[in-house]
């Protein structure tokens, strides 16, 4: 399948829109700071990018390739690839095994993720593959240029799984269903959290076609409203971890097909998150590279990362899931996984997502359907909620 390195993509989509772009987001943000302490209650704005409300301060783009072509041989690109081929990736990256679990604890709480190798069998893992290719091959018809984009920023050549599922998440898949209770993650996420009881919440993930020639904000994956302390002394970030997700890449992470970055030690800073105008060269240079697919990246969500340039030739998949800590809950937490799924869990698993599973007769509404476009995943939802009956569909509106 040919898709991505599309030359009539502009740089950073939609570029006759930026001005208006910046303009429309509310609050800090648009150009000044990639910071976005609200997370779910960040402003929207009135332009319809695909993006999420709380990543709205991104989506003015990488300014330093406004004046690129996105094709595989332009000068800008070739000189970008062969930089990154010779200084990206964090150095000395410890990446450690399933059983290093104390040294695993260590590394996440010191610098907000940890990385972690054979997270996945050879059958896990290309099941898990066989699955994003389907997403893959829906959101090629759907959007055959990779111009409508998703996830962080909403930018081209770039789609969230979770965020273009109608439904949400991926629940609906088994390939991530298995992700939920793997004997190589379990134990690191109950040392982290200090406990089992822990909660799985999310499943999505995101990936970069080929000719992803922006680099993605910086940011933080705050899936809750800011506390409120009448003191203004604590903040989320003065807390501990409420919110992991783990990746799974599908490929090896190499310099040049956009491995995710991640900033050590930032998932407690109250410092403000530069912009890609002023974020310091290192920090584009500190990705999590190199990495064999079947790994896991353990992350947490308010640790700084962002995309990079996928100046390959692959499309660069990474599908996750995502866990609350024993003492977290929010309004992301919704039931987006339906019973009969739920009853083919291990008993572990089932218990992990007991708090998203719906009732034996209630449908999943948009599970299934994938599309880049939300007034499309729209459309298809309220077709399906007509089909049910009126105090049903009623029922399901105020679930989420």
């Amino acid at each position: 399948m040919t898709f991505g390195w599309n030359q009539a993509v502009p740089p950073n989509g939609q570029a006759s829109q930026r001005a208006a772009i910046a303009e429309s987001v509310e609050g800090g943000g648009a150009g000044n700071s990639n910071d976005n302490p609200l997370g779910l209650a960040t402003p929207v704005g009135e332009l319809d990018i695909e993006t999420t409300p709380e990543h709205r301060n991104l989506i003015t783009g990488d300014p330093r390739c406004a004046d690129w072509t996105r094709a595989y041989d332009d000068p800008n690109v070739v000189e970008l690839r062969d930089h990154l081929n010779e200084r990206n990736g964090i150095p000395g990256l410890e990446v450690v095994s399933p059983d290093q679990i104390e040294r695993a604890t260590a590394l996440f709480h010191r610098d907000g993720f940890v990385a972690v190798a054979d997270a996945l069998t050879s059958e896990q893992l290309e099941f898990l593959r066989s699955g994003a290719d389907d997403v893959i091959q829906a959101l090629a018809q759907a959007d055959p240029e990779g111009s409508v984009g998703g996830g962080a920023g909403g930018l081209p050549h770039r789609y969230s799984f979770g965020g273009t599922s109608a439904s949400r998440h991926m629940f609906h898949r088994p390939e991530w269903c298995q992700l939920i209770d793997l004997p190589t993650t379990s134990p690191i996420l109950s040392s982290i959290f200090g406990s089992s009881d822990y909660i799985v919440y999310g499943s999505g993930g995101d990936l970069a076609l080929p000719g992803a020639i922006e680099y993605q904000g910086l940011h933080s994956d705050n899936v809750w409203t800011e506390i409120h302390d009448p003191l203004g002394v604590v903040t989320m970030r003065d807390l501990p971890v409420p919110v992991i997700h783990i990746n799974f890449p599908l490929i090896d992470l190499t310099p040049e097909n956009g491995p995710i970055r991640q900033i050590p030690g930032t998932h407690r800073s109250r410092a403000p998150i530069p912009s890609l105008t002023d974020e310091p060269e290192w920090m584009r240079l500190s990705t999590v590279c190199p990495l064999p697919a079947g790994s896991a990246i353990i992350r947490d969500a308010r640790c700084w990362h962002g995309g990079t340039p996928n100046l390959s030739r692959d499309i660069r998949a990474m599908p996750n899931v995502e866990f609350m800590a024993p003492w977290f809950r929010s309004e992301s937490l919704v039931r987006s996984m339906d019973y009969q799924t739920w009853t083919r869990l291990s008993p572990s698993a089932q218990r992990l997502s007991r708090f998203i599973v719906c009732d034996p007769d209630q449908p999943v509404i948009g599970a299934g359907f994938s599309h880049p476009r939300r007034a499309e995943r729209e459309r298809h939802n309220e077709a399906e909620l007509a089909k049910l009956e009126p105090v049903e569909a009623d029922r399901y509106r105020r679930m989420l």
